[in-house]
This record gives C-alpha cells, structure tokens and sequence, in this order.
C-alpha cells in the first residue's frame, strides 16, 4: 500500500490502526467509548494527514489535486455525519455506528489509497520538493496556514 513517501506510508500506517481498534471493540462493552474516541482520533488524523498529502502534491504540482482535496473533504464530512449521528444518542447507536463507521472505512481506504494515493506516487516519489514537503510538515500548518 506504499505510496512512496514514507511519512504519508506512516500516516496510512497510524489510520489503518485505527480501524484495527475498532474492529478489536467490536464485541466489547466498551464500545461506546471506543467509537467516540476513534471517530474524534479519525477526524482530527485525517485532517492532518490529508493537509500533509495535499502539500506533498501542490509541491510536485499533481493534476489531481483538486479532485483528490474533494475526496478528502467528502471523507471528513462523512466522519463528522457519523460523529453528529452517535452524539444524539450514544448508547443505542454505538453498534450501529461502529459497524458502519468500519465498512466505510475500510472500502475507503482500501479504494482512496490503493488507486487515488497510488496514483500520484510516481510524480510525488521522483519529486524532491514533495518529499521534503511530507518531511517538513508541521501539524500547525493546518490551523495556521503554514
């Protein structure tokens, strides 16, 4: 699933172990707190790692970054749906949540990474601006514009 840069690798890395904690508390009585604790660690994740990915590709000037930023929107609005759907009721719709949180993200990532990310990995990779771009990144750049 590498893309080429390894802190983006790493990013995939650090979201893949999140479903895997979901998936582990599945079954589990605490559930509830697990879905709460990873839909605010996704969303907060996610926007890191999708600034850091959008820089890398404005640095190696990717065609696709448009289309590419209007995945990853569409991806933090559905996280903040299912985060707005489980705080109206937390007990009752933590299965529900969790199940469909988990099926999204895996038929996302699996899809986003392996055919969207794998598609700017040439130009990226073989671009030293991008990369010295994902090694430079700073989570600060995302609330303070860099």
């Amino acid at each position: 699933m590498s893309v080429g840069i390894p802190e983006l690798d790493e990013d995939h890395k650090t979201l893949i172990r999140v479903i895997n904690q979901l998936d582990a508390n599945a079954g589990n009585k605490a559930r509830r707190d697990s879905v709460r604790q990873s839909l605010v660690a996704l969303q907060r994740y996610a926007e890191f790692h999708f600034a850091r990915e959008e820089n890398v590709m404005a640095a190696c000037a990717y065609p696709g970054l448009e289309d590419h930023r209007e995945e990853h929107r569409r991806f933090i609005e559905r996280i903040r749906q299912l985060n707005a759907r489980f705080a109206e009721n937390p007990e009752s719709s933590a299965e529900v949540v969790n199940d469909e949180l988990l099926t999204f993200l895996r038929d996302w990532l699996t899809h986003h990474i392996m055919i969207e990310d794998k598609a700017y990995r040439t130009t990226a990779e073989s671009s030293r601006p991008a990369q010295e771009a994902a090694r430079s990144f700073a989570g600060t750049q995302i609330w303070w514009g860099g």
